[in-house]
């Protein structure tokens, strides 16, 4: 009978950081993942670009990205922070880029690297990689995980298991809940489970037509309150884009977003802008002159709004037609219908209770040899490379553990 050090039941990004971690500790791993690829979600982070993490930040700071339970996170990230994740890369062969607003990509700007990465070094190290495999079951012996039992009835035994399954966010890729179920067997509670990070659906069906556009650090206010700078994206149903993810969990059906194209300027610097730009260029059309801030295809629909013809001579514009344009750059008011579910949300909100987890070493308190990493614990945050990180950290940490 073969037994291993570490068995791991999921190959996302905690997983294979677990099981990277711990084969170069000299600890024998077998990695169990139900689709015949790993780490399918990695493609989606980063718009494909797979934003590994954030600089920039100290570990406080950075805890805070998790709201209230963010403090859990501190132990681990004084383990394995977000310096010594981008040393990890570096020193390994996947050189690291770290931008203006501190995400974190591969100079390649390609999931599939990074992925070839972790393959490249499991294999070196020697891992058992079991794919288009899925865990059934597993049974207990003296108040311990004994084995675990395969869809094919084959039994893996080990001294230590974790459940790095992810929650329940784009089961596409897998994230299907299954870890939830196994850590209840286990004695464990499960938090509420929500989508977090993710799109909405708006009432104006216009918005189709922008689908694809990207705005950079725009303002955007959810029902009044003080807008939030940032970048937003359009898509056929509705609003998606960094800003609108991280407000999706305060957002609700028939609530207000606006967006203020020119946060920094007030009603009358804006105005001020635009009497320069008209008298600069009088006998070009108002479209082609405000073409060069605005997209021209928001800018088509902006000019409807404010019953200002797209062929109207600048010097032909009065003052009332100015004064609609301004409000309309500043004031695109949308209505949400709905927030996306698990189908398109990013990640999980909720999770196994961190009451029930050491997070000095990420074990169970209810079991001594299970352990919890990744999404599948209730730990969310913004998007930008930190939920990533909290993968990372947390399937290093147990690595360091056993």
């Amino acid at each position: 009978m073969l037994k291993y050090d570490l068995c791991i039941i999921g190959g996302g990004p905690a997983g294979m950081m677990a099981a990277l971690r711990a084969s170069e500790r000299g600890k024998s791993v077998v990695l169990i993942e139900k689709n015949k690829e790993l780490g399918l979600k990695l493609f989606l982070t980063g718009g494909g670009r797979c934003n590994l993490t954030h600089a920039g930040l100290n570990k406080k700071d950075f805890a805070l990205k998790f709201g209230k339970q963010g403090d859990f996170l501190l132990s681990p990230l004084s383990i394995f922070g977000v310096e010594e994740t981008i040393d990890f890369f570096n020193k390994k062969g996947l050189p690291l880029k770290i931008e203006a607003d501190g995400k974190v990509y591969p100079k390649s700007e390609k999931s599939k690297d990074v992925l070839d990465f972790f393959k490249t070094e499991l294999k070196k190290n020697k891992v058992k990689i079991l794919t288009g495999n899925r865990v059934v079951n597993f049974t207990f012996k003296d108040g311990k995980i004994e084995k675990v039992i395969l869809d094919d009835e084959k039994q893996i035994f080990a001294d230590n298991f974790l459940i790095a399954t992810g929650g329940k966010s784009y089961p596409q890729t897998g994230s299907t809940g299954n870890g939830y179920n196994f850590a209840k067997r286990a004695g464990h509670s499960v938090t509420e489970l929500k989508p977090a990070l993710s799109p909405v659906e708006t009432k104006e069906k216009w918005v189709s037509i922008l689908k694809g556009i990207s705005l950079e650090k725009v303002g955007v206010s959810l029902n009044q309150q003080k807008p939030i700078i940032g970048d937003v994206l359009f898509t056929h149903f509705g609003l998606s884009g960094p800003i609108i993810l991280n407000l999706s969990e305060k957002i609700n059906t028939k609530d207000e977003l606006v967006i203020d194209l020119f946060p920094k300027k007030n009603i009358d610097e804006l105005e001020k802008k635009l009497i320069t730009l008209f008298d600069k260029e009088p006998k070009k059309t108002v479209f082609n002159v405000l073409g060069g801030i605005v997209p021209p295809k928001l800018l088509a629909i902006l000019l409807n709004f404010s019953n200002v013809k797209k062929d109207e001579i600048c010097r032909n514009i009065i003052k009332e037609e100015r004064k609609k344009i301004v409000k309309n750059l500043k004031n695109i008011k949308f209505i949400v219908i709905g927030v996306l579910g698990f189908e398109k949300a990013m990640v999980t909100k909720g999770g196994i209770s961190l009451k029930e987890i050491d997070s000095r070493k990420m074990r169970s308190k209810i079991i001594d040899n299970l352990y919890f990493a990744g999404e599948v614990i209730d730990l969310n945050g913004e998007s930008g490379g930190f939920n990533l990180q909290m993968c990372f950290t947390t399937g290093y940490v147990v690595a360091e553990s056993i």
